[in-house]
């Protein structure tokens, strides 16, 4: 078992109650037809409780270690420093997204691979996070294979192959170097050096 794993075990193990409490307590408010102000505390304790709880259940139950998701990042970083290396001091162009919960999104993807996934569930490797989606879409911007979609109001993700496709390169260059510098003037010279046309 993974460090992640073990700690996420561990947490697991020591907030289920704490959730379980907070969904009994929002239970009884809505049977009693408490005051709007309690209700909605009871709620929002319990949103946020069970959140944690879930994330700690999920992050027990994907892989200890994101080695696809390891080696198709590997390949973006292996061909940014390709096509653009030359142009930029060493270590310049690290490829951004690659944390343990763009792997961990990554993971959840991939283990129902070419099945869509509903965004909602998405959010549990991140406690329901709101940025859970754009996150998702940022290993899009790696050139992963993955798609979105709505269907009857609701937002999918979906995994299609471990193919990948290089035409985001000049978009990640141009993150990398918006991030990286701040004078404009600065930023459009880096670019235009190495060949990649103003957005």
């Amino acid at each position: 078992m993974s460090t992640t794993q073990e700690s996420a075990e561990n947490n697991w193990k020591n907030i289920k109650s704490d959730a379980e409490h907070a969904l009994h307590t929002l239970l009884s408010q809505i049977d009693k037809h408490t005051n709007p102000q309690e209700l909605f505390e009871a709620y929002t304790y319990a949103k946020r409780v069970t959140a944690d709880a879930l994330r700690s259940r999920m992050l027990m139950h994907l892989p200890a270690e994101g080695l696809k998701f390891r080696e198709l990042y590997t390949r973006v970083q292996g061909e940014l420093d390709s096509r653009y290396g030359q142009h930029f001091p060493d270590g310049f162009l690290k490829a951004p997204y690659g944390d343990q919960l763009h792997e961990h999104l990554f993971s959840l993807l991939q283990e129902n691979l070419s099945q869509p996934i509903e965004a909602a569930k998405l959010r549990i490797v991140t406690a329901d996070s709101v940025h859970t989606e754009r996150r998702t879409r940022e290993l899009r911007e790696l050139g992963m294979d993955v798609d979105w979609y709505k269907k009857d109001g609701l937002d999918f993700y979906v995994l299609r192959s471990f193919d990948l496709t290089f035409d985001s390169l000049p978009s990640l260059v141009r993150t990398i170097v918006r991030k990286k510098v701040k004078s404009k003037e600065e930023q459009n010279r880096l670019l235009k050096e190495a060949g990649i046309p103003e957005k």
